[in-house]
C-alpha cells in the first residue's frame, strides 16, 4: 500500500556519518526541537524500543524503533486509524554527512492527518533538521 502523505528532507553536515549518527541516536539530543519538553526511551536504541516523547503542543506521543543499523533508523507512531514512520538515513557525503528525514503516512485515517498537520510538518522539519546539523557541528568542534 502507498502512503497517504510522503515528505523527505535531506541537509548536509560537515561531520563524519559516525558521529552524526552517534549524536542523532542519543535520544537525549531530541530535546532540540523547541516543541519537545522530553524523550524517553525503555533501554537501548534499538529495533523494539519504545518511547514517548512529551510535545508541548502535542503531549505525549508514544513511538516505537521498528528498524535500526547503522546509518539507518525507524520510528513509527501509532495514531487512530493511521501510523506515521519516520525514517531518517546517514550516508557519507563528501567530507561529511548528509542526513534525510523521510516521513510517511498510512491508513484509513492518514489522509485527515495529513490534512491536519501535514503542512506544520513540512514546514517545520527543515528547519528542525538544520538545528540539528548545527547542534552536530558545534558537538564534534573543540572546546
Amino acid at each position: 500500500m502507498l502512503p497517504a502523505w510522503t515528505f523527505e528532507h535531506s541537509i548536509e553536515c560537515e561531520v563524519t556519518p559516525e558521529f552524526a549518527w552517534d549524536f542523532w541516536t542519543d535520544v537525549r539530543h531530541w530535546v532540540l526541537d523547541a516543541d519537545v519538553e522530553s524523550i524517553e526511551i525503555d533501554g537501548a536504541f534499538a529495533p523494539g524500543a519504545r518511547g514517548v516523547t512529551h510535545s508541548k503542543s502535542s503531549g505525549r506521543l508514544e513511538w516505537r524503533i521498528i528498524e535500526v543499523h547503522f546509518g539507518k533508523a525507524v520510528v513509527e507512531f501509532p495514531l487512530a486509524g493511521a501510523v506515521g514512520r519516520f525514517e531518517w538515513t546517514f550516508a557519507r557525503a563528501g567530507r561529511g554527512t548528509k542526513i534525510t528525514q523521510r516521513c510517511t503516512l498510512e491508513g484509513e485515517q492518514a489522509n485527515a492527518y495529513a490534512k491536519g498537520f501535514g503542512p506544520s510538518l513540512e514546514e517545520g522539519i527543515p528547519q528542525g533538521m538544520r538545528k540539528l546539523a548545527d547542534a552536530i557541528e558545534d558537538a564534534s568542534r573543540p572546546r
